[in-house]
């Protein structure tokens, strides 16, 4: 009997290759996501060490013009850290899109496996029916001949 071969393998190899470029394009998503956020930590630091240096500048004395800097400075920051989180929230609708595409994805391949079981499971019944018929054949060869050899008449 000819090995087996799922009819429908490229289809399956197809949805692999589907399933594998949505979960990329989600890593790659995620992976924005986390820089933005860490973006996010940095810009807040710098805050954080903007009031430090403010409040250093006014404990050794400073001109008024340098004591102005500091509000927009932070005002600057305050204001991309805006910027960044509304970025961040069109990020989670374009993550929850893919989230729901790589779903649709897996749950095709997955209907692909199953078909592709089922059917290997129908190859396998019929390929030991075959061999279990051609070793009971041989047996009742085998056992004849033994007859033959053994009956001198």
């Amino acid at each position: 009997m000819k090995r087996y071969q799922f009819r429908l393998e490229a289809v399956r190899k197809m949805r692999t290759m589907l399933e594998e470029t949505c979960r990329n394009a989600l890593g790659m998503l995620m992976v924005e996501r986390q820089n933005l956020v860490e973006l996010i930590e940095t810009l807040q630091h710098d805050i954080q060490s903007t009031y430090t240096e403010q409040e250093t500048s006014l404990a050794g004395g400073m001109k008024a013009g340098h004591a102005a800097f500091f509000p927009y400075a932070v005002a600057g920051k305050e204001a991309r850290i805006k910027e960044i989180q509304t970025e961040m929230t069109a990020l989670d609708v374009k993550i929850e899109e893919k989230k729901k595409e790589l779903i649709q994805c897996r749950a095709d391949l997955k209907l692909i496996e199953n078909l592709r079981e089922k059917d290997y499971q129908t190859w396998r019944k019929a390929y030991n029916k075959e061999t279990d018929l051609k070793v009971e054949e041989m047996v009742q060869l085998w056992s004849e001949n033994l007859k033959e050899q053994g009956d001198p008449s």
